[in-house]
């Protein structure tokens, strides 16, 4: 099951809740915050490349600013919602005067297996499809396996190579024009 009505998505997981999917606010921080702490150090390792055993809200803020508040037209950030607990968050950031865009999902260690990272990724694509955006990509530890099997069950075409120790996944989310 699965609805839209104002921006706003709501599906059922595999173990039967009801999970809503929103653009972030500026009234989400505090929230967000609590979601980041939350999170395993592996997990938050693996979502921002460095580690961050018991990250200082600070720290927390000025990473979150860079990448989940952005400008309409130059990327879009959702959150995943259990009732009003945040359980995922998913954001792209188009790389400048490309039709291309950064992109990062990660959902709480305690809610992943659920789908929900499968369902912000489908979203995220809907609304980078929407700004011209025809690849999201990543950069992520190489034995991140769980990032490529959220991919295929998106079942987007995937490209992965790697550049200076890291790997680049890159996640066709709209057809290529002809001629390409």
């Amino acid at each position: 099951m699965e609805g839209h009505v104002n921006g706003q998505t709501t599906f059922r997981s595999r173990r039967g809740r009801t999970f809503t999917i929103r653009p972030v606010t500026p009234d989400d921080l505090p929230a967000l915050v609590d979601f980041v702490r939350r999170l395993s150090p592996e997990t938050r390792y693996r979502r921002f490349s460095v580690p961050l055993p018991d990250p200082p809200r600070e720290e927390i803020l000025r990473r979150l600013g860079e990448t989940l508040m952005v400008d309409a037209g130059k990327g879009a950030a959702l959150i995943a919602l259990d009732g009003e607990e945040i359980v995922g968050s998913a954001h792209f950031v188009r790389a400048p005067g490309s039709d291309r865009a950064e992109a990062a999902v990660v959902v709480r260690d305690d809610r992943q297996g659920e789908g929900i990272g499968t369902h912000l990724l489908r979203r995220l694509a809907d609304l980078a499809r929407e700004q011209g955006i025809r690849v999201l990509y990543a950069y992520v530890q190489p034995d991140n396996e769980r990032v490529l099997r959220l991919v295929r069950k998106a079942r987007y075409p995937l490209q992965t190579t790697f550049e200076h120790g890291v790997m680049r996944v890159d996640v066709r989310v709209a057809p290529q024009d002809q001629g390409e």
